[in-house]
């Protein structure tokens, strides 16, 4: 069981460092030397190095094509003439 397990395990790590790998080798945007030293990262730091180059090598968020909402003005208390109103001297006082 512990066998099938640990064997479980390095075929994991494995796949994920051979997946990490090739995204570093396909990136037409880096230089030599960053794609190899991502490389030695990936397979001497095992999980650490695969992780680092998934964050570094994530695909951009695919545009909404809509544009945002207009805020109102009137919601934001603090931008609104209120505040500036109810900071002064009341008649009562």
């Amino acid at each position: 069981m512990e066998m099938t397990l640990a064997i479980s395990a390095v075929l994991i790590l494995v796949a994920a460092n051979a997946f990490a790998t090739r995204r570093v080798v396909r990136d037409e945007f880096a230089e030599r030397s960053h794609r190899v030293a991502q490389v030695l990262a990936i397979w001497l730091l095992p999980v650490l190095g695969a992780i680092l180059v998934f964050a570094i090598h994530r695909r951009p968020e695919e545009a909404s094509r809509q544009y945002r909402a207009i805020p109102d003005a009137g919601d934001d208390f603090g931008a609104s003439g209120r505040s500036v109103r109810s900071t002064q001297s009341h008649p009562d006082d």
